[in-house]
Parts: C-alpha cells; sequence; structure tokens
C-alpha cells in the first residue's frame, strides 16, 4: 500500500496545493481519565474528532468501539467531509490516537486519508503557524461510505481464528501481555490472547513517530510474527491496537485487521480462554 504517512514538509506543501480537511484526534486518557486539549493549538482547517464521543459506539458497554458506519458517516459529513475529501489525521502526542480516527475512515472506504507522522509536537518544532481554534463547519455534505471489510473484527473471528495461519499481535506492554502486572480496568484477567505474539506500540515509535520501516520490520520478526501472513491487531481497548496494526502495514503486511472489543472484552469474558 502506499504510505499511511505524511511529513510535516509534505502538509504543509500539500495545504498550500489543494484544499484538504484535517481532524486531531481527541481521547480521555484510558487509564486516568484525564481529558486531552480541548481547547487551544490547531492546525490550520482542523476539526475535533473525540473518539470517546463521535468515534464511539455509546450503547456499547466496551470502550471505544466502531460507531457505525451510518453514525460515523452523518458526524462526518456534518463537519463538511465527503468520501472524496483529503484527509490528515494528528494528535496532540505525536503518535496516538490518530491512527484509531485513520483505521475509523479507512473502514468506511475513505481512500485519500493519511497520518501526520510526529503529529503536533512536530508540526510545532517545525514553527509553522497554529491557530488558536477549531475551523468552522461550512455546509454539511453527504458523505457515502463504501464499507470494507475487515478493517474490524469481534471476539468470534478472533475465537475461529486460534491455531490457524491468522497470528494475533498484542500491543500491550510486556507486564500486561504476560501477566506479571494486573489490568487496569476492574474485572479484566491477566494475560493474552492463547498464541499471540507482542510488539509493544511502545517499541513502534522514537521521539513520537513511526520507527523506520526496517526497524519496524525488525521488531515485528523478532516477536515471530510473518507479515506474510494474516493479522489481527489487539491491545487495550482498540485504540494503540491501530498503530500496531498501522506499523505493519508500513511493514508490507497486506492482511491486517483490528480487534475491536481487544483485551477489555476478552479479558473479561470467562468463556474466552487467557494464556498468563
Amino acid at each position: 500500500m502506499k504510505t499511511a504517512l505524511i511529513s510535516v514538509a509534505e502538509l504543509q506543501q500539500a495545504l498550500v496545493q489543494e484544499p484538504l480537511m484535517i481532524l486531531r484526534a481527541l481521547m480521555k486518557d484510558p487509564i486516568n481519565g484525564t481529558a486531552d486539549n480541548h481547547q487551544s493549538d490547531f492546525l490550520p482547517n482542523t476539526f475535533n474528532f473525540d473518539i470517546d464521543s463521535e468515534g464511539s459506539d455509546p450503547s456499547s458497554s466496551l470502550p471505544h468501539t466502531f460507531p457505525g458506519v451510518d453514525t460515523l458517516a452523518l458526524h462526518l459529513g456534518h463537519i463538511g467531509l465527503s468520501i472524496d475529501t483529503p484527509v490528515v489525521v494528528y494528535d496532540n502526542h505525536g503518535i496516538y490516537s490518530a491512527p484509531r480516527v485513520w483505521w475509523l475512515l479507512k473502514a468506511l472506504g475513505h481512500k485519500n486519508v493519511k497520518i501526520l507522522d510526529g503529529g503536533l509536537p512536530a508540526w510545532k518544532a517545525a514553527a509553522l503557524p497554529i491557530n488558536p481554534g477549531s475551523a468552522v463547519p461550512g455546509h454539511n455534505r453527504f458523505y457515502e461510505p463504501q464499507p470494507e471489510a475487515d478493517w474490524f473484527v469481534g471476539a468470534g473471528e478472533v475465537e475461529a481464528s486460534l491455531g490457524s495461519a491468522t497470528q494475533i499481535v498484542d500491543a500491550r506492554s510486556r507486564d500486561r501481555f504476560s501477566g506479571k502486572v494486573p489490568e487496569p480496568r476492574a474485572g479484566v484477567r491477566r494475560g493474552h490472547i492463547p498464541g499471540s505474539y507482542n510488539v509493544p506500540f511502545t517499541e513502534l515509535l522514537k521521539n513520537q513517530r513511526f520507527k523506520k520501516v526496517r526497524t519496524l520490520k525488525d521488531a515485528f520478526a523478532q516477536a515471530g510474527v510473518d507479515l506474510s501472513k494474516p493479522i489481527i491487531c489487539s491491545c487495550g481497548s482498540g485504540v494503540t491496537a491501530c498503530i500496531a496494526g498501522v506499523a505493519a502495514l508500513l511493514s508490507g503486511a497486506t492482511v491486517v485487521s483490528v480487534y475491536d472489543g481487544s483485551w477489555a472484552e476478552w479479558g473479561a469474558n470467562t468463556q474466552y480462554p487467557v494464556e498468563v
């Protein structure tokens, strides 16, 4: 695939050359609930996209689950997007929540969407213009989704894949994966999905950006992951799994899904097996 990333220099040039929309991915800290910064430091022509709000299904008991094709399309149309609008997603941390928003749009069939590598810190480091507020929506547009299957999978698909050629890649920390530390969510067991591979998302990043492709490939290889085989990425609640998913795609993997419920679902349901 063409790269999912755009650099600060490339985005600066693109803003001059063509109209595009920028989405700032926001979410509370999933562990301590600390709010992201909603108030200031926007790139030009930026709209907020709150993963805890419009980016999640409010009827689900699980955190950060896919809100549904029609619901998401309605929101995107409300802020002026069509499926043909060029979009760049960034977040305040560098690389954290932006890959999740990228993954959501890809599931809708959005072709022209990229992640700003390094996010807001990289933009600021280049001393580029910052706006004090978000852009104002113009007129509603009809966002006609063209959903693509398999960007997200559920627990049933994960369970069915156990013992098959499909590999489960867990992006949580090594201590959580091994069960050495308790899970931060109440009622969730320690450990990991049987047979899964641990590739912590923090080891795929350096200085708030994705590492070079050759280094990403090495990280998967050292974990025992075969990039030529199908991959399902998991984490705590389906957000940092998207970092691992993007890294796998950058490294040449072609069949990559994200387990939407992730460990918040699997670890809480005793019908699913666990390894420690």
